[in-house]
């Protein structure tokens, strides 16, 4: 059988498609590290290294894992632990497949356990990886991980609502300036990035992150990369979330759902039996003044007598000085 140049060149990429995909694992192979006293958290990162990673996967482009990751524990008396700030729980260098965490801060947003915090700095390799090295924009390197690495759950939604109230950020730069500044702005960063990230995925398919992290690796721009993946400016889009998405797809279902609306009618009964004792109390108040009125009317004081009494003392002439 002849093989044309077109099926031959096929062949060869489904070949080497093959190839990768059998020395690539499902899952990474970790490589902890740990002080004395960290043994048992040690063990427990190998077991979530034995995991399901195919989230993160999906969302990288990438068929698996083909090297080792080195993770190291460090505990909070370590000298780098006091080099980081406390609001991080853990961090990652892409190029060098390198993780440090921080297990005593696992329960600080997104990472609220050492599972999550796994699976969100994990995901950072991978998107550097998938990205070939090349400049990944902050908001979107975390808003991967964070959706990589947890379920959209009703902490998610509370801290997404409550960070596009006021004067909230609106653009993906002034995320990447929450994440700088550090504490309660970087977590509502994280909120955000990870709504966006989750609402791109919706709007342009799971597949959309893999296909911009794809052209970056092709030397695009994250600009160039975002319209070609999407068919649309990152300016555009993100008018569209965080303007539009977060009033009619955040707070008008959030305000007509039935807790709201039970709960407004819990408050607006709490006001009425307020109204209604303070109402009741001034009611009280003015029988009790009428029985007193009542009580003086049928029994009067009697008026003291006055009267003075004649003396030998006075005179009919008497003169006013």
């Amino acid at each position: 059988m002849t093989i044309s140049a077109r099926s031959a060149g096929t062949v060869g990429f489904f070949a080497v498609l093959t190839a990768a995909a059998v020395a690539a694992r499902p899952a990474p192979d970790l490589v902890v590290e740990n002080p004395p006293g960290l043994e048992t958290v040690a063990d427990e990162v190998r077991v979530i290294g034995d995991g399901d990673f195919s989230g993160a996967l999906m969302m990288t482009g990438l068929m698996g894992f083909s090297s080792p990751i080195r993770v190291a524990l460090a505990a909070e008396d370590s000298a780098v632990a006091r080099e980081t700030p406390t609001w991080i729980s853990g961090f990652a260098n892409g190029g060098s497949r390198a993780i440090v965490l921080f297990p005593g801060r696992v329960s600080r947003y997104p990472d609220d356990s050492l599972r999550t915090l796994v699976h969100h700095e994990v995901a950072h390799v991978l998107v550097t990886e998938a990205a070939r090295g090349r400049p990944v924009p902050r908001w979107f390197n975390e808003g991967v991980a964070t959706v990589a690495a947890r379920e959209w759950g009703i902490e998610d939604r509370a801290r997404y609502a409550a960070a596009v109230v006021g004067r909230g950020p609106r653009t993906v730069d002034a995320l990447d300036l929450g994440f700088a500044e550090g504490g309660r702005r970087a977590a509502r960063s994280y909120a955000l990035a990870g709504a966006f990230v989750r609402w791109l995925r919706v709007e342009y398919g799971e597949l959309v992150t893999a296909k911009i992290l794809e052209l970056l690796g092709r030397d695009m721009s994250f600009r160039e990369a975002f319209v070609r993946a999407t068919g649309d400016t990152l300016e555009r889009t993100e008018y569209r979330f965080f303007v539009r998405e977060a009033i009619w797809h955040t707070w008008v279902p959030f305000l007509t759902s039935s807790g709201v609306l039970w709960a407004a009618i819990t408050a607006l009964a709490i006001i009425a039996i307020r109204q209604r004792r303070t109402k009741s109390a001034a009611m009280r108040d003015q029988w009790e003044a009428e029985e007193e009125w009542e009580t003086v009317r049928e029994h009067p004081v009697q008026p003291l007598d006055f009267k003075r009494k004649r003396s030998l003392d006075d005179t009919d002439d008497d003169a006013v000085n």
